[in-house]
């Protein structure tokens, strides 16, 4: 991954998340300004909804194989105005799959095509699931629990098996900081794409349709892997 895309960091224990309870707000930008950006948004996309995210303060490797990931509280329009030309410094958590099922005699991964309308990287290919990773209502930060909800609602499937977190990427196209997890799938999608997706597919890592997310590019190499690491187990 370019020093202009993000940076990839291979995970061998699962990420430790460490949150702070001050609410993050942005003080490098006018707040008046967000909120006009936010309600144009809101105009232009009904769906758009301000809800809870988990800004990333900061990654730091703990040399273990892990990496402690520290975060604080803040609001999904400080991000979405991005889209606005407006970076008001928040990055905040988020997943991405790896998803390997069984097609046509041999294994694949899943991915979609992202809808024009999609808030980052519209009509672009990427893997799948993807989402935001709110805190729960508890206050505990589960992204594995969020990568199973989103599998179902996206895709309409469920993992045969655990999903396993195996990188931290930052996506300094979009601006957020992403766990990677890899699973298998029971099966390829049953349902039909929603608003976020216009296509669903199964491909390898050279196979991606273009064009693809700059994201999806960073995983080719960990999506090689894994797919290697299923069929030597199978």
């Amino acid at each position: 991954m370019t020093a202009e895309a993000g940076r990839l960091i291979r995970l061998r224990r699962p990420p430790v998340f460490n949150v702070i309870p001050d609410r993050w707000i942005p003080d490098s930008v006018d707040l008046e300004s967000v909120d006009e950006a936010w309600a144009s948004l809101g105009e232009r996309n009904p769906r758009y909804y301000d809800g809870e995210v988990l800004h990333v303060l900061g990654v730091v490797r703990n040399g273990h194989g892990g990496a402690i990931v520290h975060l604080a509280p803040s609001s999904y329009r400080f991000h979405a105005v991005r889209a606005m030309g407006i970076d008001t410094g928040i990055r905040p958590l988020g997943l991405k799959g790896l998803c390997v099922v069984a097609e046509g005699g041999g294994l694949g991964l899943l991915a979609g095509r992202r809808s024009e309308s999609s808030g980052s990287y519209p009509s672009m290919w990427e893997y799948l699931p993807g989402g935001g990773v709110p805190p729960e209502e508890d206050g505990s930060v589960r992204p594995d629990l969020v990568f199973k909800r989103e599998l179902h609602e996206e895709c309409g499937v469920a993992a045969t098996s655990e999903p396993i977190p195996i990188a931290i990427l930052r996506d300094d196209v979009v601006g957020t900081w992403e766990v990677i997890y890899r699973c298998t799938l029971a099966s390829t999608p049953i349902i039909s794409p929603g608003w976020e997706h216009d296509e669903f597919a199964v491909v390898g890592p050279d196979t991606l349709p273009e064009p693809s997310s700059d994201a999806a590019r960073a995983m080719a190499a960990l999506a090689s892997l894994v797919l290697e690491g299923i069929n030597e187990a199978s």
